[in-house]
């Protein structure tokens, strides 16, 4: 079993790392902990601890009660394709336990795993985190199918524009994870006071659907086509956000109490 352990790095190792090894290539601006994983002494992971684009607006939808001291959100994992394939659950766990013990106010983790990439969060299950349901979000391809963030064409979104310059809109999914850190008690509660419903009915590789703008020929109609073949997008855009905060999406993810745990959307 490979042996590996867990230490804060400079902010500049963390950075080093994701350029070289992680298809975001950067690391996002709210980067309150960085952590190393090694084996030895050879760095063979990293994970960006912090928050993302609005903290507390992210929490106090998940858990009302609580503020932005009381939670981490994952927005970088980052391991060499050299370890072994439950490397980066073992990381994950190492993480979890250097956390409760150096910061016991830390109540929950929180994480998106990616599934515009076609990953429907298979570390986070290994790792016996809840899931919470999805959000439908987007982004923009070029014809050498290159990400481009909707913030980049915010002002020009309309579809005459985006078609002018070669863009191609993608929608699709990303999957909402939490471990919490706190006693029973409290876990019970916070699940109670959620809007959403965590379990461990997972989502699986099927759960990642694409949904494709229609080629420039369409003339009479927009259509799109859906897919659970897995697309291959180069780079990731300007904006490199734990999970992209559209306003559609803000819109269709107002949690419905019957709504199942995995087909759930909500933001």
């Amino acid at each position: 079993m490979t042996v590996y352990h867990v230490d804060p790095i400079p902010r500049s190792m963390m950075a080093a790392f994701v350029a070289a090894h992680h298809y975001a290539v950067r690391i996002p601006p709210h980067c309150l902990l960085s952590l190393g994983c090694f084996r030895g002494s050879d760095l063979v992971g990293v994970a960006s601890w912090g928050y993302g684009v609005r903290p507390r607006h992210t929490i106090q939808r998940l858990f009302p009660s609580l503020g932005t001291a009381d939670y981490y959100e994952l927005n970088r994992l980052c391991m060499l394709d050299s370890e072994p394939r439950n490397g980066e659950s073992h990381f994950l766990r190492l993480c979890r336990e250097y956390i409760r013990e150096r910061e016991p106010g830390r109540v929950v983790l929180f994480s998106w795993a990616d599934g515009m990439r076609g990953k429907p969060g298979f570390v986070y299950q290994a790792d016996n985190w809840l899931y919470g349901g999805f959000i439908r979000t987007e982004f923009y391809v070029t014809a050498a199918n290159e990400v481009v963030h909707p913030r980049q064409v915010i002002t020009r979104r309309d579809r005459a524009f985006t078609r002018s310059v070669g863009l191609r809109r993608v929608r699709g999914r990303q999957f909402r994870y939490c471990h919490f850190l706190c006693g029973h008690a409290t876990r019970k509660r916070l699940l109670r006071e959620s809007p959403f419903r965590w379990g461990q009915d997972y989502p699986k590789k099927d759960d990642c659907v694409w949904t494709f703008e229609g080629s420039t020929e369409t003339r009479a109609a927009e259509v799109s086509r859906e897919t659970r073949e897995p697309p291959r997008f180069e780079g990731s855009g300007q904006f490199r956000d734990a999970a992209p905060l559209l306003a559609q999406a803000e819109a269709e993810d107002t949690p419905r109490p019957d709504a199942p745990g995995r087909d759930m959307e909500a933001g």
